[in-house]
């Protein structure tokens, strides 16, 4: 299986990473008012590591490679709107993480039609992203637990805010998909992320 990236999609990528990173460091200081100057250009160094891990993860792996595995079009878009918010809302503390997302379609064949994709299928590749990040945040866990790291913790917290946010059955969030899809499925992953959410964070 060949995996596609379009030079738009790479810099588009780029961007909501650095933005993304530069919002966690905030968040993760407990916003403008809490943030150390000395403190801050660590935690942003962290961050974009952990958000390049967790957010990378989550549209590439989780959403566009499985799309792709099944014979779709996957390609992620930006949504500056989105990144505006994830910058002011971490200024008080918190992040609202809707970058961008992975846009699936099916591919056309040589005579211009396109197979409708279920509702199944769709929500698998939706569900991708948020499991990812759930068992990023698993295996940064038990990292931490053996060896105590400032890394470790803001993996796990940026882990655990892209897939509990993105699981949220509100359109156009993938949680909206997966429940659509299986609400089962839906309430196993969401409350596995709130458990997590809880108790580590």
């Amino acid at each position: 299986m060949k995996f596609v990236f379009t030079n738009r999609e790479i810099k588009e990528i780029l961007i909501s990473a650095v933005v993304l990173s530069i919002a966690f460091a905030f968040a993760l200081s407990d916003g403008l008012f809490g943030v150390s100057v000395a403190a801050l250009p660590i935690l942003i160094i962290y961050a974009f590591i952990g958000v390049g891990i967790a957010f990378l993860a989550h549209e590439l792996i989780g959403h566009k490679f499985i799309a792709q595995h099944f014979g779709m079009h996957g390609e992620y878009r930006m949504w500056k709107t989105g990144l505006w918010i994830a910058l002011l809302s971490s200024l008080v503390g918190f992040v609202f993480a809707a970058p961008g997302a992975v846009y699936v379609s099916p591919k056309v064949d040589i005579w211009g039609k396109a197979a409708p994709v279920s509702r199944k299928r769709m929500g698998l590749v939706s569900l991708g992203g948020p499991v990812t990040n759930l068992i990023l945040a698993g295996v940064f866990i038990v990292l931490n637990m053996f060896m105590p790291f400032l890394f470790f913790q803001l993996a796990i917290s940026i882990n655990i805010w892209l897939g509990l946010f993105n699981m949220l059955p509100l359109p156009p969030l993938d949680g909206a998909k997966v429940f659509a899809w299986n609400r089962v499925v839906w309430v196993a992953v969401f409350a596995s992320l709130v458990a997590i959410f809880l108790v580590f964070l």
